[in-house]
């Protein structure tokens, strides 16, 4: 896994790269691109929150990229203390349509140096995140024969995925949003059809699927209105909802028969709270080698995900046929 650079906005934006060492580039190849939530890491989403997602790549051979968030640390020389995230152009703001994004006693973040005016709720960057990523793919396709390319992100980077899907729906054939509701009223709708998987977990109280109320008093969309909204803009006439058990329970709805012959998927764990599928634990808030030096705590363990990852990459695949 190799890092690289992007100057973007007159900042120096980072993401890593990982290429199978039996990936044959002289022909096409699928690009998968994974992004760390909120104080996450590049290094972090790829060895601890999804459990070694580069080993996916090797198995299913494919291009990784992780991208890194704008970072600082809001206290100064202390690791603790260290901030990233990514725009999704609703975690930036505090007014929606009909209030706020959080309530009166809500827990405050620190808010980025350069950002103002998002108002008292405001916790996320406020750069041109959508424009950074795609700047990424738009490298990757001058440097690679890229065929397809999906698009995965956890909590603060499931909310990003969204906001990607949202702007620039012909790029994907497949997003994943995973536990990453966006902001109550502000949670965005394409305005082309493109294959989408929300993912939410019943015991996840850090941003609830079904309860609008986060325990730190922010407010998320509902994943079924989500749901109900893409499959309405994509015209989409048949609904099946299924139960399951894939290590944990699962309630399955697919909306078809949509326009472009997308799908809309939205995945409910009734066992776990706020993690990867496969993953027993909110992990990933570290950084390691190839990454540059962070004032950040290092990742000293690795963790092994048995069936997440390819429960995830097994469902995106399925947009192939």
């Amino acid at each position: 896994m190799t890092e690289h650079a992007i100057d973007h906005e007159s900042i120096n934006r980072t993401y890593l790269k990982y290429i199978p060492v039996d990936l044959d580039l002289k022909n096409e190849v699928d690009l998968f691109i994974g992004i760390h939530g909120y104080t996450g890491t590049a290094t972090g989403f790829e060895k601890q929150t999804t459990g070694g997602f580069n080993d996916a790549a090797d198995k299913y051979k494919f291009l990784a990229i992780y991208p890194q968030g704008l970072y600082f640390n809001s206290i100064e020389d202390d690791p603790s203390s260290f901030v990233s995230s990514w725009n999704d152009l609703a975690g930036s703001r505090t007014q929606t349509p009909n209030g706020e994004i959080c309530a009166i006693d809500a827990d405050i973040y620190p808010q980025y140096p350069n950002c103002s005016g998002g108002g008292r709720c405001a916790w996320a960057s406020c750069s041109d995140d959508l424009g950074f990523i795609k700047k990424i793919i738009d490298r990757a396709r001058e440097d690679h024969k890229i065929r397809d390319i999906y698009l995965l992100g956890m909590s603060n980077g499931g909310m990003m995925a969204q906001a990607l899907a949202c702007k620039y729906p012909t790029v994907f054939k497949g997003v994943v949003n995973v536990v990453g509701m966006q902001q109550k009223d502000l949670s965005c709708i394409p305005k082309e059809p493109v294959n989408f998987i929300i993912y939410g977990s019943v015991k996840d109280t850090v941003v609830p699927p079904i309860n609008i109320r986060a325990s730190d008093g922010y407010f998320y969309e509902p994943m079924e209105d989500t749901f109900n909204a893409w499959s309405k803009q994509f015209e989409c006439k048949t609904f099946k909802q299924s139960d399951f058990n894939l290590y944990d329970d699962f309630e399955k709805n697919i909306a078809s028969g949509c326009k472009n012959d997308v799908q809309v998927i939205s995945l409910l764990n009734k066992d776990a709270g706020h993690f990867w599928p496969g993953i027993d634990r909110n992990v990933g808030f570290c950084y390691s080698p190839p990454q540059s030096n962070l004032n950040y705590s290092e990742c000293n363990f690795s963790i092994a995900n048995e069936w997440g990852n390819d429960f995830l990459i097994n469902l995106l695949f399925d947009f192939k046929n």
